[in-house]
């Protein structure tokens, strides 16, 4: 039998190793390798071409959106399952749009787990059904309520996530592998969409959308 190949992204060391005792114990899957960060998990991924990524978003450094960008960009075929505990849709949307192939909330049961990583494995989505109502919402959505968050490209809300963590421009720009001045450009787009006026208002928008 061919198992699933699978790599756990997640700065949660103890949180890994309960993931991969449930994991190993199906016959059908194996964990090749874990990363504690989305930098890590980037390289990692590179290097063991897994089947299916099981990523976390909230990790400092790279974050899970950003690592899922770097890894598919190497390796369309990878298969990206976010496993998180953030279901609002300014982290379910990107990670959709990004091309993740499965969405599932840390406070699911060991089972839907299992189902989501031979369901993507397969070729297939899976949603958590905690999370239908979001996107149904943002579905109908009036537009003359629009978000200006919307308006963000993924390369600023990556931007954005780095700032409020109180990145310098240059450790932003060693981490995105773009020059300053371009981290730079970015902060003042992202200010002039959201109608910030400083940092300190950043990353309060920031605390305030669970970023």
């Amino acid at each position: 039998m061919k198992k699933i190949r699978i790599l756990l992204a997640d700065d949660h060391a103890v949180l890994r190793a309960g993931i991969r005792a449930l994991l190993e114990a199906q016959p059908d899957l194996e964990v090749i390798g874990e990363a504690g960060d989305g930098q890590a998990a980037v390289q990692r991924a590179r290097e063991l071409q897994p089947d299916v990524v099981v990523m976390d978003i909230g990790m400092r450094g790279l974050d899970g959106l950003a690592a899922t960008r770097q890894i598919l960009d190497s390796n369309p075929k990878t298969r990206i399952l976010f496993l998180t505990q953030h279901e609002n849709k300014e982290y379910v949307l990107p990670a959709l749009k990004l091309g993740a192939a499965g969405y599932v909330l840390k406070r699911a049961e060991g089972d839907e787990l299992l189902t989501a990583i031979r369901t993507v494995y397969a070729g297939g989505t899976f949603l958590d059904p905690a999370i239908a109502g979001a996107l149904v919402s943002e579905v109908n959505r009036d537009e003359k309520t629009a978000d200006p968050f919307d308006s963000l490209s993924e390369r600023e809300r990556e931007v954005l996530v780095l700032l409020a963590q109180g990145k310098t421009y240059q450790q932003i720009a060693e981490i995105l592998f773009i020059s300053p001045k371009t981290v730079d450009f970015h902060r003042i787009n992202i200010m002039r969409k959201l109608g910030l006026t400083n940092r300190a208002e950043l990353t309060r928008f920031a605390i305030q959308r669970g970023l």
